[in-house]
């Protein structure tokens, strides 16, 4: 029998059950394992930790624990002051690009009005999840921890609230995504681009009735949805502008 102590730090605590969090935790393994294999019985997905001290040492996922061992697990690195660090989490993506698994449909259609790129699917296995967000570049965002660890996921994130609302809140603290942010750019149906329609374009698509009431209308160029600025416009401008204050 191997015994370990696991004290998790900062958001990590999040992952555990209230009676563990804070605090060291004894686990008891029949037999050797990597770091990332003890992750799965503490359920905390990989991708979650950025840098891990076994009696004091900076180690990689792959280091076995052994007998005795203290294990310290961090969210970030640039918690512990030290340059001689291993940063366990894969380096940042260029630009946010992101993949939702199905318990997540609202909070896609939120992050797409705001203009970040979203792919999400209502019927999705997480196989393919994994490998669109690996030939993308895309980090996944689920409730699904399972999704999470499996191996070979580099980018992901686990939401921690269950209501749309806070989940955005949540991921608007934790992604910073500011810089990217576009409103109204992208298609809240389909996640394509939303581009203006012409005079001729409004002529040939947009109803008679809607082409009377509205000047500007817009299209997305994917799967055609038609968008104006009507009194809903407004709402959502006011919700945007709510987001960021």
């Amino acid at each position: 029998m191997i015994e370990v102590q696991c004290r998790c730090h900062g958001r990590l605590n999040e992952l555990l059950p209230p009676s563990q969090r804070w605090r060291p935790r004894t686990m008891r393994l029949k037999q050797v394992v990597s770091l990332q294999q003890l992750l799965i019985p503490l359920r905390i997905p990989h991708p979650e930790v950025d840098l891990a001290l076994i009696n004091g040492e900076s180690v990689s996922l792959s280091r076995n624990v052994s007998d005795g061992d203290h294990l310290h697990l961090y969210p970030d690195i640039g918690d512990v002051d030290d340059p001689g660090l291993i940063p366990l989490r894969s380096r940042p993506l260029q630009r946010p690009r992101f993949i939702l698994d199905v318990h997540l449909g609202r909070l896609a259609r939120r992050l797409r009005l705001l203009g970040l790129d979203t792919w999400y699917r209502n019927q999705m296995d997480d196989r393919p999840i994994i490998r669109l967000a690996r030939l993308q570049g895309r980090t996944i965002l689920t409730r699904d921890r399972g999704l999470l660890q499996q191996p070979d996921v580099t980018h992901g994130y686990y939401v921690r609230a269950t209501s749309p609302e806070r989940q955005l809140h949540e991921f608007l603290a934790r992604f910073e995504p500011w810089p990217w942010i576009q409103p109204f750019s992208r298609c809240m149906r389909c996640n394509g681009l939303i581009e203006r329609l012409s005079p001729a374009d409004v002529r040939r698509q947009v109803p008679p009735r809607l082409a009377r009431e509205f000047d500007v209308f817009f299209h997305c160029r994917q799967c055609d949805q038609l968008y104006w600025q009507g009194s809903h416009y407004d709402r959502l401008r006011q919700y945007i502008d709510r987001l960021g204050s």
